[in-house]
């Protein structure tokens, strides 16, 4: 993958985090929540995620799920692993990553996964 194109979706994937993140920070500080003195906005993803799914009705689920698969696939860059199945680890096609930059596995390991005959969880 060429280093323009990792930049696209960095970008975009950055952008998704920080509407996602945001949203959600928002939400639990309208709910005036404060957990062992750190505010929604002090909080890593792994906290923020955790808590909405203490508090937030299950309607925000998605919106979770969402934000996870978006942090996981800028860990998958830093790590240098972009743009590979988490599961096989052969090429993602870049059509999927287009339509959505947080894609982690290939078509045949996706079905898989929704089977519940997966290998890793993100």
């Amino acid at each position: 993958m060429s280093e323009a194109r990792l930049a696209h979706f960095r970008q975009r994937l950055e952008e998704n985090w920080h509407r996602l993140r945001a949203d959600l920070v928002a939400r639990l500080a309208a709910a005036q929540l404060i957990e062992s003195g750190r505010t929604p906005a002090e909080s890593d993803v792994e906290q923020l995620v955790q808590l909405a799914r203490r508090v937030l009705p299950a309607q925000f689920e998605p919106q979770l799920a969402q934000l996870i698969h978006v942090d996981a696939a800028l860990c998958q860059m830093e790590l240098g692993l972009y743009g590979l199945c988490s599961d096989c680890e052969e090429p993602l096609e870049l059509a999927a990553l287009e339509n959505d930059p947080a894609t982690q596995r290939c078509p045949r390991c996706e079905t898989r996964y929704r089977k519940g005959n997966h290998t890793r969880e993100l």
